[in-house]
């Protein structure tokens, strides 16, 4: 495939994602052309179902996640936290776990999961995304990275988002890489982490139950304080991180 109809295919993939994935664009006052859409990609976890209710174990995974080499496949914006560039809640400095092959081996060594043990572990995906080249090649560096770390990962595909609802904290599902968009003008007065990381987030597909992320959230979107509703939210943000519900990978902001 020539650079240009990469191009082209990568525009017409973001611009159907942004409708399947995420909130789509909202109609109201900001002409059209002022909104531009913003995805964050990750590697998810079935938090309710071994071997990741095991919190050290998801950690361990996150620090075998090489990000930067597979944001570089598409020049995309490496993910340093849950929320992007521009967006109400971004902080500089998220703390996500880095890369770091030793690290990752002490973690699981402390999680007590042995995953020569844990048999087969399905990564799950949009059918769609093994259409598009450059995100094939995505899952094929984050296949790797999983091996490497001792996971015997089989890819395994759902039709739809409907679809993946049904089954995302089923014992069948252990991880998933998609993501969700919005557009630059709602995530600057809102955030991604209200539907990703509150117990009753649209798109918390994770099984991820936090009070206290809960109590921060919604403190956060009643405080009359624009300071004090940041704070609060990027509060809940590296709890999210801490926690390792999802490894952010790579973050895409229109043009």
């Amino acid at each position: 495939m020539t650079r240009r109809r990469l191009a082209h295919a990568m525009t017409a993939i973001r611009f159907v994602l942004a409708i399947l994935l995420a909130v789509a664009l909202l109609a109201g006052p900001v002409a059209a052309q002022q909104r531009r859409t913003v995805i964050i990609w990750f590697l998810g976890f079935n938090t309710t179902q071994p071997p990741f209710d095991n919190v050290q174990a998801r950690r361990a995974v996150a620090a075998a996640i090489d990000r930067a080499r597979i944001a570089a496949v598409d020049d995309n914006l490496v993910a340093t936290g849950v929320e992007p560039p521009g967006c109400l809640a971004h902080n500089p400095s998220a703390r996500a776990h880095t890369y770091n092959t030793d690290q990752a081996k002490a973690l699981l060594a402390q999680s007590g999961v042995k995953f020569d043990e844990v048999g087969d572990l399905g990564l799950w995906f949009l059918s769609l995304l093994r259409q598009i080249d450059v995100l094939r090649r995505e899952l094929e560096i984050l296949t790797g990275n999983l091996s490497a770390a001792g996971l015997q990962v089989t890819l395994r595909e759902f039709g739809n988002y409907t679809a993946f609802d049904r089954i995302a904290t089923l014992p069948v599902v252990k991880m998933s890489y998609w993501g969700i968009g919005w557009d630059t003008v709602s995530c600057a007065q809102g955030t991604f982490l209200e539907a990703l990381g509150h117990s009753r987030g649209d798109f918390n597909r994770f099984g991820y139950r936090n009070a206290e992320v809960d109590a921060l959230i919604d403190r956060a979107r009643t405080a009359g304080d624009r300071g004090t509703r940041i704070r609060l939210f990027q509060e809940a943000e590296q709890k999210i991180l801490d926690d390792a519900i999802l490894v952010p990978v790579w973050w895409w902001i229109q043009r």
